[in-house]
């Protein structure tokens, strides 16, 4: 999900630029219709960042994780960004050190 919304602020971040270039050559009518879709754009990146800022990434004791099918469980000291002892979070392919994500099963 969080691919998504990068994704999403992308697309918004050339929306804008087009906009921009379009009020510059006076063509008002390509730079609304830019505006409303980048105001549909912006509308569902907030919903997925309600999504993202409610969910509580906690296990409980002696609780599981569930992933999707086809993902990689690692541990926090497998990666090369800073995730503590008791954190649960998704993170990229590249920031799985070499030779550990490799390793372990992929989820069934």
């Amino acid at each position: 999900m969080l691919k998504a919304v990068r994704d999403s602020v992308h697309r918004m971040t050339s929306h804008l630029q087009l906009i921009s270039t379009y009020l510059e050559m006076e063509d008002y009518t390509k730079a609304l219709g830019k505006t409303r879709e980048t105001m549909r754009e912006l509308h569902a990146l907030a919903t997925s960042l309600t999504g993202l800022a409610n969910v509580g990434m906690t296990v409980p004791q002696d609780g599981a994780v569930v992933v999707p099918h086809g993902s990689t469980v690692v541990s926090y000291e497998d990666v090369n960004v800073d995730v503590d002892k008791d954190e649960v979070r998704a993170v990229d392919k590249n920031e799985v050190r070499a030779g550990y994500g490799n390793d372990n099963p992929k989820t069934k």
